[in-house]
């Protein structure tokens, strides 16, 4: 399920009072919580435009991968390639990428190591059950106000995709690189559960996962709704006292009675 270990931190973090409950259901969270948030918000989305792919791809979501609840976002294989998927969502961030350089807001991250190192564990986990593939990793970037790639981005001379989330599916089926017949071995080894035996997840209620985290999105959209109707009311209420300290509040008053009547 997309975002399946995020969504199971926030149901722990909530359950761990990251999260206050108010009346009406409205959810306050802390920070710590709202940046996992936003990590689950982007994987979901990253879902939703990969659904897309159409015939002769299969894609897996959150996929377990080591001790300590590693996982990677999305692993997808179809006539395009191989690829392990990272989103990263960042709300209005100005994402600058060269060579081997990854920038958020002008502040380094270790985007392109970490992709390409996810991409080297999924073959050798394939190659671990008799199928060798290349996978090439991919970077998928959320929410950003702005995307400058100014070189091909590489780690250690390798390339890595990096992408807006609205063009993914096109960026995947731009060329072809895999047969049928290469597309289903690669995608028989992904299905099998000894790829992946050595981190399993327990086994858990998906659709009771997937309430809890409705429920938190609901919470917090309520949340917002809030800090937006009290942002109008402070406005409101600066505005009206600086035009009474004009003088102006009874010409103000009269005027958009006037407009509405």
């Amino acid at each position: 399920m997309p975002a399946q270990a995020l969504m199971e931190k926030l149901h722990a973090l909530e359950q761990d009072g990251a999260v206050r409950w108010l009346p009406f259901g409205i959810a306050y969270p802390s920070r710590d919580w709202l940046s996992w948030f936003k990590g689950a918000r982007g994987e979901i989305e990253v879902a939703r435009r990969l659904a897309k792919l159409g015939d002769g791809w299969t894609v897996l979501h959150s996929v377990p991968v080591g001790s300590n609840d590693s996982d990677i976002d999305h692993v997808a294989v179809g006539p395009g390639g191989l690829f392990t998927i990272n989103t990263k969502r960042s709300p209005d961030a100005r994402v600058w990428v060269g060579g081997g350089t990854f920038l958020i807001n002008g502040s380094k991250k270790p985007y392109l190591r970490n992709s390409t190192h996810e991409a080297r564990r999924l073959e050798k986990l394939l190659a671990a059950v008799g199928v060798t593939a290349t996978a090439t990793p991919v970077i998928a970037v959320s929410g950003v106000k702005s995307l400058t790639v100014k070189s091909p981005p590489r780690w250690n001379g390798e390339p890595v995709e990096v992408v807006e989330t609205p063009a993914i599916a096109r960026r995947l089926r731009r060329r072809a690189r895999l047969d049928a017949d290469q597309v289903g071995r690669i995608a028989a080894a992904l299905a099998r559960p000894d790829t992946w035996a050595a981190s399993e997840r327990v086994s858990i209620d998906l659709a009771a996962l997937r309430d809890v985290y409705d429920r938190l999105d609901r919470g917090l959209d309520r949340w917002n709704l809030l800090v937006l109707l009290v942002g109008i009311l402070v406005a409101g209420g600066i505005a009206a006292l600086a035009l009474s300290m004009a003088g102006g509040y009874p010409q103000f008053i009269a005027g958009v009675v006037s407009k509405l009547f």
